[in-house]
């Protein structure tokens, strides 16, 4: 794992959002596996707060075929940021999430937050004018974004991001 840390700092500088500027194949692919594992649902017969345990790792491998990384970014204070391209509803659409995490020394991630996920839309739409967003995530100006239903389906005034389980809640006690 050293070497995936030590080309974390070897960014080639051509397009700072490209993740293959941080990272190799193979450790693209171990990254998109862990992201994977804390945005996508349990595999069968599993709870959520079980879904980290090693022996779903194939779970995951597996549906990981179906997301890519479309952006990644690496702060200088050690954040990690996302852009992800997941599967929507039918072949046709996709969905973007943008969120953020940090690593330990063995690269496991921590403190994890899913910022936003799109609406199930048109992959170029979701590759095209929502990609905004993830530049203002980065730059820390998403909050007033996140408002627009036509870009954003989560968080909405009824739901937000459980960071201690990893995955979108019912805003307790929201009455229409």
């Amino acid at each position: 794992m050293a070497t995936l840390l030590l080309s974390a700092c070897s960014f080639t500088g051509k397009d700072k959002y490209d993740v293959a500027g941080y990272y190799d194949q193979p450790q693209q692919d171990s990254l998109l596996v862990n992201i994977v594992t804390y945005i996508f649902e349990a595999p069968p017969y599993t709870l959520m707060k079980d879904r980290f345990q090693d022996k779903h790792r194939p779970f995951y491998s597996k549906a990981s075929a179906q997301f890519s990384i479309d952006k990644y970014y690496i702060a200088k204070d050690g954040t990690h940021y996302f852009y992800v391209i997941r599967p929507g509803g039918n072949p046709s659409e996709k969905r973007g999430t943008g969120g953020y995490f940090r690593t330990d020394k063995q690269f496991k991630l921590k403190d994890f937050h899913e910022v936003f996920v799109t609406p199930f839309l048109p992959e170029a739409e979701v590759k095209g004018r929502c990609a905004f967003l993830f530049d203002e995530m980065i730059n820390h100006n998403i909050g007033k974004f996140l408002t627009m239903k036509t870009y954003v389906q989560w968080p909405n005034k009824i739901s937000y991001y459980d960071t201690t389980t990893y995955e979108w809640k019912l805003t307790p006690g929201y009455m229409n």
